[in-house]
């Protein structure tokens, strides 16, 4: 097959945007799935939690993977993986044989995502790559916005299965861009054991250059998609909206992390990359504060939410992409197993947050505030105590 050379940006932006894209097409029909499926919404709000947690767990198996055989052949059999999840949510019978279809999808969606930050790494020098990953990330915030205007009118006029079979369509026309790529990885490491790779990540794990980075993009993170996961059900029970009317609110958020990734890409060269981050992650704190002092006062109106949360999302997007190189940079030798454990601590975030929101939900946003005032502190705080240990040492 003729080759078409090296990733381009959409390539890498639309492998990105596969597992955000996977996640999100649900919510608008979680009400409606479990009408068909008689099926409870909390079974049904599982869809989201479990695809979130196979995501996490998968992305730790496809960057020491792509280490050893290169980045080619786990991308497509990633692609193929969530094809047929697709395929078998679409068609599902019963909820549980959907929720095991969103397992299958969800292991399979993240390769783009773990794959494509590794790509950038391997074709592009670390100053290009803070511009290339700041489409990247927003990619994975942008979809989260879009897709549930789109899958709210679907589910509204068609059905819930049809976004569910529309997403297994671009994820094979993803596998035919892929399988036409040519390989970036040509440094290739013979494939450890599995304790040698736990031993990996646990040095990893124990490397401030890592660690600190790679949390200061998953707290925050997590805690946004907490609040896109929880929501919907806001939405219905305090708000009374509608849920064809869900997408003109969550369009503020993808807007709103535009308009930062832009004003990051600007500013970087001349504030500089270090003020840049502790600038938006201390930001994105004072926000999260801010509205949990609103919430907890009075409550917050339905614009109000998605206006300061979208705030949020212009500030963490000014520090995203630097964060994330700033992780992959930490060993040359393992980008792939960095990758990996970023995105799972992305996810497993995402998952322990949407869990802790969903047990303390009470039809009011302050489960949701709380858990990002808290998430956002955390990250400052670790970039804080980064700082004050780099100027010690």
């Amino acid at each position: 097959m003729k080759s078409s050379g090296l990733p381009t940006v959409p390539v890498l932006v639309a492998l990105s945007a596969l597992m955000p894209l996977g996640m999100h097409v649900v919510l608008p029909a979680i009400p409606a799935m479990a009408a068909d499926l008689n099926a409870s919404i909390a079974t049904m709000q599982m869809t989201v939690t479990l695809y979130m947690v196979a995501v996490a767990l998968a992305q730790i198996v496809y960057g020491p993977m792509s280490d050893r055989y290169g980045r080619k052949p786990p991308l497509l059999v990633g692609l193929g993986i969530f094809l047929a999840g697709s395929i078998i949510c679409a068609i599902a019978p019963t909820s549980g044989v959907l929720l095991v279809g969103r397992i299958i999808q969800g292991a399979g969606s993240c390769v783009g995502m773990v794959l494509g930050r590794a790509m950038v790494r391997d074709v592009y020098p670390p100053e290009r790559s803070v511009n290339i990953m700041a489409y990247v990330a927003m990619a994975l915030m942008v979809v989260p916005g879009l897709v549930p205007m789109f899958s709210g009118l679907l589910v509204a006029s068609i059905g819930w299965r049809l976004p569910l079979l529309l997403t297994g369509v671009g994820a094979l026309a993803l596998f035919w861009v892929a399988s036409r790529l040519d390989e970036t990885n040509h440094a290739r490491i013979a494939l450890p054991s599995p304790l040698a790779i736990v031993k990996d990540f646990a040095r990893l794990l124990r490397m401030p250059a890592f660690i600190v980075p790679a949390m200061g993009v998953a707290l925050p993170n997590g805690g946004f998609w907490a609040f896109v996961a929880a929501v919907p059900a806001l939405l219905t029970d305090r708000y009374q909206i509608p849920v064809s009317h869900y997408g003109f609110y969550f369009v503020i958020l993808p807007t709103c992390w535009c308009i930062g990734s832009f004003a990051g890409t600007r500013l970087m060269p001349r504030v500089g990359e270090g003020r840049l981050v502790m600038a938006g992650v201390a930001a994105v704190a004072v926000l999260a504060l801010l509205m949990l002092a609103w919430e907890g006062a009075l409550p917050v109106p339905a614009l109000g939410l998605f206006v300061m949360v979208g705030l949020m999302h212009i500030a963490q997007a000014l520090a995203v992409p630097a964060l994330q190189v700033q992780a992959l940079s930490a060993d040359p030798r393992m980008i792939g197993a960095a990758s990996g454990l970023l995105g799972f601590l992305q996810m497993a975030a995402g998952a322990a947050a949407t869990l802790i929101v969903g047990q303390f939900y009470d039809r009011t946003a302050m489960p949701s505030a709380a858990v990002l005032a808290s998430t956002s502190v955390l990250a400052l705080a670790l970039l804080l105590w980064r700082r004050r240990r780099s100027r010690i040492s």
